[in-house]
């Protein structure tokens, strides 16, 4: 890492201590100022130093990361830097000259190891803060889509597509995926979905059916 580069953005994966990367811990135990949301602090309780807790929007804690340049700073986010992350919030704020990056394991990765496929070949859709704008045609021109999901309109939103390929898809429900309350679900059916409680860490795996036979 160059001198300029003070500012680390962790991937600290998806959630358990064991998924951390060993680059990311020892960068972020070498930081001054730690930067993140309440439990990715919790995984580096050891840690000494300043804390910014995110709590809400991240923009006012970037504020507040601005005024503490001179110092060696680790932001920590979920998952992978890569992989729909608030990396690209920072670096936009501080420029790639200021920033290095270390990538993480994503939730996606853990979940398509859960079911023993490679992910190299399927599509990946956020319905964090919005619903997908994907019709029942693109949906059929894959084979494997991951849908990042939790809240209650994108499970209804998945019910719905499911509903609608029912007899050339199912879908696997990946819930908090590495810790203790980690759960995996089948689903045939989008009615089978409708009313569930999904955790909010949540990914959906379409997939065609042939695919899990």
């Amino acid at each position: 890492m160059t001198e300029s580069k003070n500012i680390i953005v962790a991937g600290c994966g998806p959630g358990h201590p064991d998924y951390i990367c060993p680059i990311v811990k020892k960068a972020v135990e070498g930081a001054q100022v730690l930067v993140g949301a309440p439990h990715l602090l919790d995984l580096f309780s050891h840690v000494t130093g300043e804390r910014i807790v995110v709590q809400g929007s991240m923009s006012e804690s970037l504020d507040k990361v601005a005024s503490l340049q001179d110092k060696r700073i680790a932001i920590l986010v979920s998952g992978d830097t890569g992989i729909y992350s608030l990396a690209q919030l920072v670096v936009r704020r501080f420029g790639r000259n200021k920033c290095q990056l270390l990538p993480g394991i994503s939730s996606v990765q853990v979940a398509f190891a859960r079911l023993a496929l490679d992910w190299s070949d399927a599509l990946f859709v956020s319905a964090h803060g919005r619903l997908p704008l994907l019709t029942s045609d693109e949906f059929q021109r894959h084979s494997k889509i991951a849908i990042l999901a939790g809240t209650k309109d994108a499970v209804n939103w998945c019910a719905e597509q499911l509903e609608v390929l029912t007899g050339d898809y199912l879908v696997v429900s990946c819930e908090d995926l590495t810790w203790a309350t980690e759960k995996v679900r089948t689903f045939y059916r989008g009615a089978e979905l409708v009313g569930e409680v999904f955790a909010s860490r949540t990914i959906f795996i379409f997939l065609k059916k042939e695919l899990l036979a």
